[in-house]
């Protein structure tokens, strides 16, 4: 076989490596779908993001935009928060150069108006959804048709559902807070949740300087919830996608910390953070800042306090962690008991092998 075909047939390749194996059907289709060419591109695509991704920051975006062959600052910026969002070819643009669907002028006031739409009636038929956006954009001049707004309904459907699902990509974060409102002591929360319910797994304190010790008492935490049957009325998904995890300030032990858990079994890719303002960034957007009447404290993570008399906890005691167990299960519960039925899924083998990984990733 001559070195041409052998490249062929490596693009031609099921990209198992990037999406999982057994492939989504939905990836897989569109796999099929594209040329050669639309491959090779497509795995230019991946590899220059999941680079300049795991860098977090040192890689310059000019750099990961030729890496990757897009001309555009603004298009690499783009193209990296779909990625991080759903790793799909979807993400990569336009099957990775194919011709761009193009969108219509109304596009950004439909994709608001659908939401609104749907929030109001989550259970109503798409026919009867699709009705009730045309009510609601008929108006606009040169409105879409009827089928369109169907697309529209049918997509923010698919979008909610897969928020309403549990295990498909988990966050790792830590960050200061108190148990109470009125509380001065300061602790430091480390916190295993789910980006779609919102739901924590695990939960611990420890030690900013020490996080592989703080997630792994999170992620002993999370497995003691799942075996306990806290977490069964989750409506699972088969396969966990993506791992996002904050480090504290051993970003030295983060480091190929993907490789060492792709070489443990997990096939979901984890991503650490490192960049300088990280710390519940993740909380932040998913749970606020309040988890029942534990107040998150992102901006006193590190450093001296500066303000309301706070001071650091010489000790974490068990009465601290006694007390964060009670408002995790309370807030778990209220959000569990705010979802969907069950799906009757066992959680993913690959959220279970994530957290038997950290577990045993305690400093030595």
């Amino acid at each position: 076989m001559t070195k041409e075909r052998k490249s062929s047939s490596a693009v031609a390749s099921s990209p198992t490596a990037w999406f999982g194996d057994p492939l989504p059907e939905r990836e897989a289709t569109m796999w099929a779908a594209l040329s050669v060419d639309q491959r090779a591109k497509a795995i230019q695509r991946i590899k220059a993001l999941d680079r300049w991704i795991a860098s977090d920051g040192a890689i310059d975006v000019n750099q990961a935009a030729a890496d990757a062959g897009v001309k555009s600052v603004t298009r690499m910026y783009e193209m990296g928060k779909a990625w991080r969002e759903t790793r799909s070819l979807v993400s990569l643009g336009a099957f990775a150069g194919a011709p761009k669907k193009r969108v219509g002028k109304h596009d950004a006031v439909i994709r608001k108006a659908v939401g609104a739409v749907v929030e109001a009636d989550p259970k109503g038929s798409v026919r009867k959804l699709a009705l009730d956006l045309e009510a609601v954009v008929g108006a606009l001049k040169d409105a879409p048709k009827h089928n369109t707004l169907r697309q529209y309904v049918e997509q923010e459907k698919r979008r909610r559902e897969q928020l309403s699902q549990a295990g498909r990509e988990v966050r790792l974060d830590c960050c200061a807070c108190t148990l109470t409102p009125s509380d001065t002591t300061l602790l430091t929360a480390f916190v295993i949740l789910d980006r779609g319910t919102q739901v924590v797994f695990g939960a611990a304190l420890g030690d900013i300087a020490d996080s592989r010790t703080g997630y792994a008492l999170a992620a002993r935490d999370a497995i003691r919830r799942l075996q306990s049957g806290r977490l069964d009325g989750l409506p699972w998904v088969d396969r966990m996608e993506r791992v996002e995890v904050v480090a504290g300030q051993d970003v030295e032990c983060w480091a190929g910390i993907r490789a060492t858990a792709a070489a443990a079994g997990i096939a979901a890719p984890l991503e650490p953070s490192t960049r300088e303002k990280r710390f519940g960034r993740y909380l932040r957007s998913l749970t606020g800042l309040r988890i029942g009447s534990l107040v998150l404290m992102p901006k006193h993570t590190t450093g001296d306090p500066d303000t309301g008399g706070l001071a650091r906890a010489a000790r974490t005691t068990d009465d601290h962690r006694m007390r964060l167990a009670v408002e995790i299960d309370e807030y778990d519960a209220d959000r569990i008991a705010g979802l969907t039925e069950a799906t009757g899924n066992p959680p993913p083998d690959d959220l279970r092998r994530l957290l038997d990984f950290l577990s045993r990733n305690a400093a030595s």
